[in-house]
């Protein structure tokens, strides 16, 4: 197996991994946020606060970063060493994994939004009009990244090939 093949495999579950992380995070805040018994927690003082689930989705910030900027650097130094299969491989796994970036920036910009709007206060410039327009722009980067990730599973077999 060529060292090229090796290194897009450590990527492929570098990309995995904070895909993981993600699902992680999003699942936690519709958890807390989007149910009935989040609701009643809500009424009761027991929720997790708007302030913790807008840090969690932060910290994946710096994590996506470090994903696409590694396998960004991997592209600038070994893109001519790629055979034909390991390139078209690659360059979906860099547009799944920027597509995933963006979803974690919408998901913050969204969770900014829910943060800075249960804050209250007569004053407050969060709108519904602007949470509704930042839940569509998450709602379609979920959509972009998942389309990517169709195409990435059709295309492992030539990375992943025994």
């Amino acid at each position: 197996m060529s060292n090229c093949r090796e290194q897009i495999k450590n990527l492929a579950y570098s990309v995995n991994d904070g895909l993981t992380a993600y699902i992680t995070i999003h699942d936690k805040i519709f958890k807390e946020s989007a149910t009935f018994k989040s609701f009643l927690k809500n009424i009761f003082g027991r929720a997790v606060p708007t302030s913790q689930l807008f840090q969690d989705a932060e910290t994946l910030i710096s994590l996506w970063n470090g994903i696409t900027e590694r396998i960004a650097s991997f592209g600038r130094d070994i893109n001519s060493s790629m055979d034909e299969d390991e390139r078209y491989y690659f360059e979906i796994l860099n547009r799944y994994a920027q597509a995933v970036k963006e979803t974690v920036i919408a998901l913050v910009e969204r969770q900014k939004l829910l943060n800075e709007r249960s804050k209250g206060g007569h004053d407050n410039h969060v709108s519904w009009k602007v949470y509704q327009d930042a839940e569509r722009t998450y709602e379609s980067a979920i959509q972009k990244y998942m389309a990517i990730g169709q195409e990435l599973n059709n295309a492992s077999h030539l990375v992943f090939k025994k």
